[in-house]
């Protein structure tokens, strides 16, 4: 699975968060971060997401709280950083998404 195809599984994430809590939905650009750009996603939206992603995926954990931000948490992260975070971390686990 190519980093566009982790990148389409986290927007299909975002959009399933934003629904199910009953969020409007209008879509999020690639360099756009999830935290602070769509209604009402914060740190506890970030945390579930982040199961949700591992679970579309197929691994076991990623070994991260939320994948929505820096590893200094000091940051929020793009749908195409946290794409490419993700890709990493399965790549240096030995694990493939």
């Amino acid at each position: 699975m190519s980093t566009d195809d982790v990148r389409t599984i986290v927007i299909q994430v975002l959009q399933e968060v934003q629904t199910v809590s009953g969020r409007e939905w209008n879509g999020i650009d690639a360099s756009a971060a999830p935290v602070g750009t769509l209604d009402g996603f914060d740190s506890l939206c970030a945390v579930e997401a982040t199961v949700l992603v591992e679970e579309k995926l197929g691994c076991r954990d990623l070994d991260v709280q939320s994948i929505f931000v820096s590893e200094d948490h000091k940051r929020a992260l793009t749908v195409d950083e946290i794409s490419l975070r993700i890709s990493k971390i399965l790549a240096s686990s030995g694990e493939r998404a």
